[in-house]
């Protein structure tokens, strides 16, 4: 299903131009249309091992010294791989000449593996032959070199055809290899001058893929944030809110431990008799008494202890954060985590207290 991103960018429209046309240009996408005084690219990139064909529109508006990249893709993967690409073209410009190197290396790669194959192809047909010569295959396809129409000559982006039928070398300041209408090879040189490393003041988001300049809070596509500062106060009061909740979790559950005592321990301290305090407990306890106990007060407790040291764990990671610089919370959730493991023993003890009783 085709997608429509949109991107606003904190540089000329130039530089996002050249950088969607080194992108295409990476993914192997055939150059239909360039023009840079209109700002649009039209690419066409392959699926299913090139049956299937399909159109990529890049349209770049420019606004004074930014400009708003509008991209219609054919899919939301192919236009997540495109914007990263540009992205990452627009923000660090020494990785168009990097992966322009590895262009090279993967064609010089697939003439090797072209010679190979002429070589097992003319070894075979000696075989068939019982020993004559068979004509031999051109390692390369000769192809023409071709000049993009929108690409104006002495422009550092010019296209020089690379020649083909020769072996290939990886010349010292190679340029990106861009596909035209025709399926022939076009080199564009790179300019340093627009390809500079500008990560010094622009970075990316690396959800969306969005640049923004550097000291942005939140990203100016998705809203996510982008710097730790803008996720302090919302660490500092998610640290507070578990802090306080470990506290309250472990005085509710300190006490519902009253109410065992109230059911299991109080009848046999008003029951004065001559008997030892376990042999009341036992007199007055009764199934009624051991359910009411163990529903109302033993393990509610139990569960707010366990709730009181999940929540303080909790606010010990918000508080471990290199973000949050405040530490006021590290007492309320260690109170609590105390609590917590005092509600927890107390259920045991009172589990036992019944047990004992019991036999």
């Amino acid at each position: 299903m085709a997608v429509t991103e949109i991107r606003a960018f904190p540089v000329n429209s130039t530089i996002v131009m050249r950088s969607a046309l080194f992108a295409l240009a990476n993914l192997g996408a055939a150059l239909q249309t360039y023009n840079e005084e209109s700002g649009v690219i039209v690419a066409t990139v392959s699926r299913w091992l090139g049956f299937q064909k399909q159109e990529v529109v890049v349209r770049v508006r420019a606004f004074e010294h930014t400009c708003q990249l509008e991209l219609d893709a054919p899919d939301v993967d192919k236009a997540r791989e495109l914007l990263q690409l540009i992205a990452t073209y627009v923000r660090d410009g020494g990785r168009v000449q990097a992966n322009a190197t590895m262009q090279w290396v993967d064609l010089q790669r697939q003439q090797a593996n072209r010679a190979k194959r002429q070589e097992l192809t003319v070894k075979a047909r000696n075989l068939l032959s019982g020993g004559g010569s068979g004509s031999s295959l051109p390692a390369v396809v000769e192809e023409q070199s071709n000049t993009l129409p929108a690409v104006v000559e002495g422009d550092p982006a010019r296209a020089v055809g690379p020649s083909l039928d020769a072996p290939i070398a990886i010349p010292d300041n190679p340029g990106v290899l861009v596909k035209n209408r025709q399926n022939m090879l076009l080199e564009l040189k790179v300019d340093p001058q627009v390809f500079t490393d500008r990560s010094g003041f622009v970075i990316m988001c690396n959800v969306c893929f969005t640049p923004a300049l550097r000291g942005s809070a939140f990203c100016p596509n998705c809203g996510r944030p982008l710097t730790l500062e803008a996720v302090q106060p919302e660490m500092r009061n998610n640290a507070q809110k578990s802090a306080n909740s470990s506290l309250t979790y472990g005085l509710i559950g300190l006490a519902l431990n009253v109410v065992p005592l109230l059911i299991l321990v109080l009848p046999g301290l008003l029951n004065q008799t001559d008997a030892s305090l376990l042999d009341r407990i036992r007199e007055t306890l009764t199934p009624l008494t051991i359910a009411l106990a163990a529903v109302l007060g033993i393990l509610p407790a139990m569960l707010a202890g366990f709730g009181a040291l999940r929540q303080g764990r909790r606010a010990n990671w918000y508080l471990n954060l290199p973000a949050v610089l405040e530490q006021s919370g590290r007492g309320k959730a260690g109170m609590g985590a105390a609590l917590g493991w005092l509600s927890i023993y107390l259920g045991v003890g009172w589990i036992l207290l019944i047990v004992l009783a019991l036999i």
